[in-house]
């Protein structure tokens, strides 16, 4: 096993903190494969609260699960050894930063030392696609903005998260949901965002503790939605991580650690990056029970109306989708500027 990360040096015989044993316990669960640390915890960024993202190889596909001592959780996200040795660009940018825990075969090693040397290339092919996400939300902003307001919102907060994880990686960082406003800030430091403009197209004028604690709660019930949704095994493989009790335990306590460190708008970005991925997933989940395409021009409609609908108009606002037109359009002008202007240092 490789060197123990810093966070879990310890004097010989004390008793191990919480993490590691949450770290102990996953690698005694899966005594035969290989395990390593990605996310903010390999990058040294986490928080108190922060989960431990570990990277499990195995040769069975299986869902994302939680494990937990105390207070403390680990994300366990499995991976083919075909996934680790020629990884998707994201995942390869997340093994460049990896810190290996146990690896027999030498498996991740040397995808790590593969990874390291083409991240500047993938952190570019990753930001290149968000870019194109980000623009391609925007068209949807424009064509809905007149006619269904909530859904041009959506789309407007979708493509601010794009275009936040894009300059995120375009600034040879890793990008961290609950993190991405912070490493936002950082990199504004250096003249290489559009800070101002980001923060506008996300609505983080609408940031206070209260609307942080709606957006908890509606997150709450989406997860509660998926966790109680009927999957067969290949949807169960892409959105497993929803069955578990615990996936809303660890939103809720990263936001809860940021509310108290008054980190409102850090809190609201994080939860606006939430809203959107997990009503994607929702919708995406809902199309595939009804066995009809997905209609991506009525995300918040299809999930909001009509005899099948899952969610209440009122559990909207409680998202913060709730800018008028005019907002909305000021908030996409103000987005579209930001994407031409990072577009053009590609």
């Amino acid at each position: 096993m490789a060197g123990r990360p810093r966070s879990q040096e310890r004097p010989e015989g004390a008793t191990p903190d919480p993490n590691t044993q949450t770290i102990l316990s996953v690698l005694k669960t899966y005594p035969s494969s290989e395990v390593a640390i990605i996310g903010c915890h390999a990058a040294r960024m986490s928080r108190k609260n922060c989960e431990y993202d570990l990277l499990v190889v195995s040769k069975d596909p299986t869902p994302t699960k939680y494990a937990r001592a105390g207070d403390f959780y680990a994300e366990i996200v499995f991976r083919s050894e075909r996934d680790v040795r020629t990884p998707e660009t994201e995942l390869a940018t997340a093994l460049a930063k990896a810190t290996v825990l146990r690896d027999g075969s030498l498996l991740l090693a040397g995808a790590v030392a593969s990874c390291k040397r083409r991240f500047k290339e993938n952190c570019t092919k990753a930001a290149e696609s968000h870019l194109a996400s980000a623009l391609k939300a925007l068209g949807r902003v424009d064509e809905l903005v007149a006619r269904n307001t909530p859904e041009a919102d959506f789309w407007l907060t979708a493509a601010a998260n794009d275009l936040g994880v894009s300059e995120v990686f375009s600034g040879m960082q890793v990008p961290s949901p609950s993190h991405i406003f912070s490493q936002m800030k950082g990199l504004s430091k250096r003249k290489t965002v559009s800070f101002r403009e980001w923060t506008e197209a996300s609505g983080f004028r609408l940031a206070s503790r209260a609307s942080c604690e709606n957006r908890l709660e509606t997150l709450g019930v989406l997860y509660d939605v998926l966790r109680t949704t009927a999957m067969d095994l290949p949807m169960s493989l892409r959105f497993g991580k929803y069955r578990s009790e615990d996936a809303m335990a660890v939103v809720r306590g990263k936001a809860d650690e940021l509310l108290q460190s008054l980190e409102t708008i850090e809190c609201y970005s994080f939860l606006g990056y939430e809203v959107v991925r997990t009503l994607l997933d929702l919708h995406s989940l809902h199309c595939y029970g009804l066995k009809k395409e997905p209609d991506y021009s009525d995300v918040t409609g299809e999930l909001t109306a009509g005899p099948d609908r899952l969610l209440s108009e009122e559990l909207l606002r409680g998202m913060g989708i709730v800018r008028t037109a005019e907002l909305v359009r000021a908030g996409a002008d103000s987005l579209r500027t930001a994407v031409s202007s990072l577009a053009t240092k590609m």
